[in-house]
């Protein structure tokens, strides 16, 4: 990742969270005793004119003042990289003493994520390693969790030097070149299909289950660069025509997908430079599809064999992939990963890309968060590393996270990105996580459908209308699921599914798309949906579609009666004016991330599509029991609604995004989640003291009450 000053203060652990990527306050900001986060919860609760969240939240910044934060970067990389304060000894010598995380467990911190493998080599880093080896057993005296840090590239200049082999374990680009890490010439990147290099991994992981009994293992740079910087060394391409030769063993099979009777006489493709790539905005050629699924599962199963590993020698222990979440651009194509092919062998994932922080552009308003990524985990059942860096951040995480119960990590203010923040938001979240957080499942009426070849072999076309309906639902809070075609098996339980830019369906998707309607399900079908077939061959015709479906931008969407169910056509999903503005692309990019690859949507132009109240009225319309939960809060507000089987409560969180503005009071009906009758509503938020009971009234399986003037968030429990 590109590194700034501030983000560098934070990795030194002078300030901040150990998480992957999160903004940082600066040196005279630490001096000072600020807070790791802003927040805006400060309502007067007592006479001192602070809540209990604010009064514990400044306890612990006092108790804390001078601590040096646990970081995972050891001296000698910031030494090697530069970039870095005078004192960093003196920071260190500081970090590393017994005083230090004394300090920190006195004010309750119970996580710290420790260098130990970046890359160097095993013998080079020992003496580092040593050092948090005694860090990493006090803290275990002291009660507290310990996760280790574990790169994914190779420092040339002293791996290759302690064992020269590994000089051949590097990925090569098309001109057998090494893939770098950006700027950084002298960390290269390893073939993912090497297996002496996750061997050599797997010794590592041996030393941190085996003699730090580590807690959690936190695997960075999961990620191949984009083409031509993609690894095709003789490793992949004789792997790559292995698949082949598996996936089409017959000269039937390879003439009907490639015109050529045999797989072994395919090449790769041979891009004439370096930018050429950047040109490119749907893969056809169907040996190009075939390497971008190649390079998504290679990457996956070298995850999944590290993953593995870790479970065999301790199932305890968690294991965290960086492999970021989902957004506006194609990251199959340029960087191989898919997060559904990590499904049960990922304990946590990394949301550090730079550009999606929670918040409202200045210049559009697109409301920009990280919720699809939370809603694509959660299906995944995946838990979620995330910076608390303000308040609207921090409950984005509490209403949408997925807190997965393992090892001792799951209680999410208590670990990675909020350890050491203590706000009142935190601070109240500490307190609730475990009555409301964890054990619970999120409500959805819908989903929106993310078909594999839709979203692979588009480079930017077919996440336009997709991220667009998404916005909709989530500004106008329609309780929704994201899925991957791995999951089309659940779409029984939506009373309507959304197709929305999904251009590529299989005859097979068709099939099961067309039952789900017969069987009394709603089809809303959004833009070029089903014009291709999984191959991206063009359909002479389109079972999901009829020519009485074609209609203007502005009309009532039509619905087609298929069955029990229908099909409602909306052809286009119009963009407003405004995000035509092509800024706004990812701050902070991983080196070769796909900011700098291509045309695609940016965070800034997710303002809500023209049609967007029609969207809304069909979806609406598709769901003729109503949907779980309304509310008549304004549309930079929103929202997220759970049920908890163990005490049989339905939970609603509403997030303001204007977070200097505050919200009126305003209106909510609730579907009951359970039978039995209703006792109690009740509003939590860190601007009081304790809970408020809100007067409601229940009435054929509905809840309504009002939840009261709030600022950043509320949640009201019904129970």
């Amino acid at each position: 990742m590109k590194i700034n000053r501030r983000r560098l203060m934070g990795w030194m652990g002078v300030a901040g969270g150990a998480a992957l990527g999160v903004p940082w306050l600066s040196a005279a900001e630490i001096a000072a005793g600020a807070p790791a986060q802003e927040s805006v919860a400060q309502t007067a609760s007592s006479a001192d004119g602070l809540t209990r969240w604010a009064r514990s939240a400044q306890k612990k910044r006092e108790q804390t003042r001078g601590v040096v934060w646990p970081t995972h970067e050891p001296i000698d990389f910031l030494l090697r990289r530069g970039e870095h304060e005078a004192d960093i000894d003196e920071h260190y010598a500081t970090m590393l003493s017994p005083g230090n995380i004394q300090k920190m467990a006195d004010a309750g911190v119970k996580w710290g994520r420790l260098f130990f493998y970046k890359g160097f080599g095993i013998e080079y880093e020992r003496p580092a390693m040593e050092q948090s080896k005694k860090v990493a057993d006090q803290m275990h005296k002291l009660g507290m969790k310990v996760s280790l840090y574990m790169g994914g590239t190779m420092f040339t200049e002293t791996l290759y030097r302690e064992l020269p082999e590994a000089k051949g374990w590097e990925q090569r680009d098309q001109w057998d070149r090494p893939v770098p890490y950006g700027a950084q010439t002298y960390r290269h990147y390893a073939c993912p299909n090497e297996p002496k290099y996750r061997d050599y991994l797997k010794r590592m992981i041996k030393i941190g289950v085996e003699e730090f009994h580590v807690d959690e293992f936190a695997f960075d740079n999961i990620m191949l660069q984009a083409e031509p910087h993609s690894c095709h060394c003789p490793r992949c391409v004789t792997a790559f025509h292995a698949m082949l030769k598996q996936r089409y063993p017959t000269k039937e099979a390879a003439l009907r997908r490639f015109g050529l009777p045999d797989t072994d006489w395919l090449v790769l493709h041979d891009w004439g430079s370096e930018t050429e790539p950047d040109s490119v905005t749907a893969l056809s050629d169907p040996v190009l599809q075939e390497w971008v699924r190649f390079r998504c599962e290679s990457l996956a199963r070298y995850a999944n064999d590290l993953y593995g590993s870790v479970k065999a020698l301790d199932p305890k222990v968690a294991v965290l992939f960086n492999i970021k979440g989902v957004y506006s651009f194609n990251r199959y194509w340029t960087n191989a990963v898919y997060q559904p092919l990590y499904a049960g062998k990922i304990d946590l994932m990394a949301f550090d890309t730079g550009g999606y922080d929670e918040h409202i552009d200045a210049q559009t308003g697109a409301l920009i968060s990280q919720i699809r990524s939370y809603k694509m985990a959660r299906r995944l059942e995946t838990g979620c590393e995330d910076a608390f860096a303000n308040d609207v951040r921090a409950a984005v995480h509490m209403a949408f996270g997925y807190q997965k119960p393992v090892a001792g990590l799951a209680a999410a203010p208590m670990g990675s990105g909020a350890f050491n923040t203590f706000t009142p938001m935190t601070e109240f979240f500490r307190e609730y996580n475990d009555r409301y957080y964890t054990g619970v499942d999120n409500v959805a009426d819908v989903a929106v459908l993310r078909t594999w070849a839709s979203m692979a072999y588009s480079v930017s076309a077919a996440y336009v209308p997709t991220t667009l309906v998404e916005q909709v639902l989530i500004q106008y809070k329609v309780p929704w699921d994201l899925l991957f075609e791995e999951q089309m098996d659940r779409i029984g339980k939506y009373a309507a599914v959304i197709v929305a830019g999904q251009e590529c369906i299989s005859d097979a998707q068709v099939a099961a798309l067309l039952a789900y309607v017969r069987g009394g399900g709603t089809l809303i079908v959004a833009g070029n949906t089903g014009q291709f077939n999984e191959w991206r061959e063009t359909r002479s015709k389109n079972s999901l579609l009829s020519p009485s479906d074609q209609r203007s931008p502005g009309t009532p969407a039509p619905a087609r009666s298929e069955g029990k169910g229908k099909i409602v056509f909306i052809p286009e999903v119009v963009r407003a004016d405004k995000t035509a503005r092509a800024a706004g692309a990812n701050e902070d990019p991983e080196p070769g991330a796909t900011a700098a690859r291509g045309v695609h949507m940016n965070p800034p132009q997710w303002v809500l599509p023209k049609n967007a109240e029609e969207i809304y009225k069909a979806v609406v319309a598709a769901v003729p029991a109503g949907l779980s939960v309304t509310a008549e809060a304004p549309l930079t507000t929103v929202m997220e609604i759970q049920k908890r089987a163990a005490s049989q409560e339905t939970i609603a969180h509403f997030i303001n995004f204007e977070s200097k503005k505050r919200v009126g009071a305003f209106a909510v009906t609730v579907k009951k989640q359970f039978p039995a009758p209703v006792k109690s509503v009740t509003c939590y938020s860190a601007e009081t003291d304790g809970p408020v009971k809100l007067e409601f009234a229940e009435a054929d399986g509905v809840v309504q009450f009002t939840v009261p003037e709030m600022g950043v968030y509320a949640m009201v429990v019904v129970g």
